[in-house]
């Protein structure tokens, strides 16, 4: 049976004074499906408790083991180990007080759901929740090889100039060689495919229109 995720801040007995004004701990934008709501309760339960920058760290550094470690995300992702085994390998792995209870629970909770697979799409939603919160316009940059530190640069003084300068920009890069060469580059909303791939299928449409 299915677990529901309960993310619960610890308490610790001392009351405290509530301010006449309530505090909105509702994420600041809905990110739709599965991965969204499991972001969102993360979100939710991480500002209650003060914790949205720590599990926001903690999470990075998660995320940063599972793209290291063909081991570790291979493990996530294979079908063939138990519920019970994950929960058993992620309580040991991540404990307190080195992450925080509220990290600990997710990753309990996803292992005991079945969804300890899809933990990296979850971080990177709760990611894009904290970018929005920070009023940062979100921008992925996809390219067939990782880009040094000079043509990131310059990528990424052209995605400023495109949103404007003043406003903050999250910047994430992944890679895709499937793509061939060149860029794609999600800016909020908005895609822009520089990439040969794409190039190539407007060639092979236009071959297969004019021997139509």
């Amino acid at each position: 049976m299915n677990r529901s995720l309960r993310l619960i801040p610890k308490t610790f007995g001392a009351t405290r004074l509530m301010s006449t004004k309530a505090v909105s701990h509702e994420p600041p934008k809905k990110i739709h499906g599965t991965t969204g709501r499991y972001a969102g309760a993360v979100y939710k339960a991480a500002s209650k408790a003060g914790l949205l920058d720590k599990v926001e760290g903690e999470l990075g550094a998660v995320s940063e083991l599972i793209v290291k470690s063909s081991d570790f995300s291979g493990f996530l992702g294979n079908p063939t180990i138990s519920r019970a085994d994950k929960s058993e390998k992620i309580g040991h792995l991540i404990t307190e007080p080195k992450f925080s209870h509220i990290t600990r629970n997710l990753f309990l909770t996803l292992a005991a759901n079945g969804r300890i697979g899809e933990a990296d799409k979850i971080i990177s939603a709760y990611e894009e929740l904290m970018a929005a919160a920070r009023g940062a316009v979100k921008v992925t940059i996809i390219s067939a090889e990782a880009l040094g530190k000079k043509q990131l640069g310059a990528v990424e003084a052209g995605v400023v100039a495109m949103v404007g300068k003043g406003k903050p920009v999250d910047v994430t890069t992944e890679v895709d060689p499937s793509i061939l060469g060149g860029l794609q580059v999600m800016v909020g909303d908005r895609f822009l495919d520089l990439s040969v791939s794409s190039r190539v299928a407007s060639i092979s449409a236009a071959l297969d229109s004019a021997q139509a």
